[in-house]
């Protein structure tokens, strides 16, 4: 089990046995940017990152790792959870699976399997599993494998990190916090997956060739003690000669107080491959400016750099009124998920281009959340009617 700092104090990590888990609850100094069109470094702990934080053992606490996808005619929400993120007597021991699917005709499939102890291992191979169904590490490909077994549904496939990098907001200067004692962290900022596929019970076989992102989140005390409600809004832009990656998150804690966090990457093609680097991440910056142009769409601006002979970024996103999948928790908490469009304007050299995008969004509001605060879109463009 790990002790994290107050957003108000920055202090040192203080961890106790149990801490396999990566740079989670150090403390952090301002946004980064190395605006070098270069990849650096790749963090030495991206798979390490993916690996509990909340021990199985522990009395108290819950974490779950969210691998959701999108494909033409296929939605797919994964998701592994240890304990119950709304419950004050939480048991880490009781372990969950479950799988949404959504197809092109409107149809949902839903599945899952309880009361299983989460195994990970540590080590050249990170992974975690519940009941067989994995999650691994494959540091050869730099790709995260799954291997899926439960109640007649089967599946086996990749999902490459093409970006070799991840993203942690840091509310009150402390790497992974999205509201105070609330982490969160992206090991898979922009994914593709491929090289398999998943067979549902009744005989159907879906090749998989979909975006995809891989989402970690934990705490020691119920979710909705920590955040009123929280959007996680992941894009990527499509190009020729280059496609970007933007990740805007905003929360609001019981407290009232609010939070944004970005991330902005870049893979370049450069020869026969794509060079992957970061232009910038952070939480609470001025670098970020954001515009509500209706109850559905939003402008959000980040500043230029050097690279881009400072000309700034702008997305534009639009959220459907429609969910294309959710889940509720045991306390009426809402997890709803959307696939959005986005336009981008993203300066390459001297040019500005104009460039289509998508985007997987996740938005969480507790139970009363919009009525009790009478602010239904604070944390995410909640559509309204």
């Amino acid at each position: 089990m790990r002790v994290f700092q107050s957003l108000l104090l920055l202090v040192p990590a203080i961890a106790a046995e149990f801490m396999p888990g990566g740079s989670f609850g150090r403390p952090t100094i301002g946004p980064y940017n190395n605006c070098s069109g270069e990849l650096i470094l790749r963090p030495k702990d991206l798979a390490i990152d993916t690996l509990p934080n909340i021990s199985p053992d522990d009395p108290r606490g819950w974490e779950r790792w969210d691998l959701t996808m999108h494909q033409d005619g296929l939605f797919l929400s994964m998701r592994w959870m240890q304990g119950d993120p709304a419950s004050f007597n939480s048991v880490p021991a009781d372990g969950t699976f479950e799988l949404i699917a959504k197809f092109a005709n409107g149809t949902s499939y839903r599945t899952h399997t309880s009361g299983h102890k989460l195994t990970f291992t540590n080590g050249t191979l990170y992974s975690i599993s519940i009941a067989g169904n994995t999650l691994s590490w494959d540091e050869s490909q730099t790709w995260f494998n799954t291997t899926l077994n439960l109640n007649g549904l089967t599946a086996t496939f990749g999902s490459e990190s093409i970006m070799l990098d991840k993203f942690s907001p840091y509310a009150g200067w402390i790497i992974g916090q999205l509201t105070e004692n609330l982490f969160t962290g992206i090991p898979m900022t922009r994914g593709h997956t491929r090289a398999g596929s998943v067979k549902f019970p009744w005989g159907q076989e879906v090749a998989l060739d979909a975006d995809s992102i891989l989402n970690h989140m934990f705490s020691e005390k119920p979710l909705q003690t920590l955040a009123t409600n929280y959007a996680i809004r992941v894009f990527r832009s499509f190009g020729t000669g280059f496609e970007d990656a933007f990740i805007y998150e905003s929360s609001r804690a019981p407290n009232s107080s609010l939070y944004n966090a970005f991330f902005l990457g870049r893979a370049e093609t450069r020869g026969s491959s794509f060079e992957p680097y970061t232009f910038f991440a952070g939480t609470n910056s001025d670098l970020l400016s954001t515009h509500k142009i209706n109850s559905t769409s939003t402008n959000v601006q980040l500043a230029g750099c050097a690279h881009t002979n400072d000309i700034p970024f702008s997305w534009n996103f639009t959220i459907p009124k429609a969910p294309i999948a959710e889940h509720t928790d045991s306390a009426g908490g809402k997890t709803s998920y959307f696939i959005a469009n986005a336009v981008a304007s993203e300066p390459f050299g001297s040019v500005v281009y104009q460039q289509s995008g998508m985007g997987i969004v996740q938005i969480y509001e507790a139970l009363g959340a919009a009525l009790g605060q009478n602010t239904p879109d604070l944390g995410g463009e909640q559509p309204q009617d």
